[in-house]
């Protein structure tokens, strides 16, 4: 197959973080989260292009770090409108497209490889890890149902798909006005297969201050290794 296409949706505020910078921009080891992503994506042979969506504002200061391999656009108000414009800035000779969190710096390249290849075969791929905790649906303060434990499972990224799947997927949802944070949930949703493949408990999500401590302690641990 030909190369990836990685897309960072990195346009959003992390007001769950606090502070005025969002969460993508806060420094791990030295550097902004989302800058770790984007080097360990370009240290993959497998991956052509990566596509970073920021916010309109920041896109004159990081346009001019743009490359070959890295391309900058402005983001839009929500997720989906912001990989709806990275998908928009894909080359034609990539036919997978992965859609990865701009604060995940520590996923594995053999999921992400993995990844790609069920992608290629099923159309469209996630990784997920199985819950271990129970699951109650609750309405104010009942519970209104509790699903069986063996189905559910927590997504993570990258999410890979064949790039006309995302592009109709994508396209769909802005017509229903359909909003997400989970594009293999709205491939589902209007369809398609998606494979799962298991996902790995070192690629966690930075939401939180307490998180980028533990981000802080897992990096100095992976550089010494």
């Amino acid at each position: 197959m030909s190369g990836a296409a990685v897309i960072i949706p990195a346009a959003g505020s992390g007001t769950r973080f606090g502070g005025d910078l969002p969460k993508q921009f806060r420094e791990l080891a030295g550097k902004p989260i989302v800058q770790h992503v984007i080097e360990r994506f370009l240290l993959d042979e497998r991956v052509a292009q990566v596509i970073v969506a920021v916010a309109e504002p920041l896109l004159a200061v990081v346009r001019q770090e743009s490359s070959d391999r890295v391309h900058f656009v402005a983001g839009g108000a929500s997720r989906l409108q912001s990989v709806s414009r990275g998908l928009e800035a894909v080359r034609d000779e990539c036919d997978i497209v992965a859609v990865h969190d701009a604060v995940r710096p520590f996923f594995a390249t053999s999921t992400f490889h993995a990844l790609l290849d069920a992608a290629v075969a099923a159309g469209a791929s996630f990784p997920g890890l199985p819950v271990t905790d129970t699951i109650h649906i609750v309405d104010g303060s009942r519970i209104l149902s509790t699903p069986e434990r063996r189905m559910l499972y927590a997504a993570q990224t990258p999410q890979c798909f064949r790039t006309a799947i995302l592009r109709d997927v994508l396209a769909r949802a802005a017509q229903n006005d359909d909003d997400a944070t989970d594009e293999a949930g709205l491939a589902a949703r209007y369809g398609y297969p998606v494979a799962l493949v298991a996902g790995d408990p070192m690629n966690f999500k930075i939401t939180r201050p307490e998180d980028l401590i533990v981000a802080e302690r897992v990096f100095e641990r992976w550089s010494t290794e």
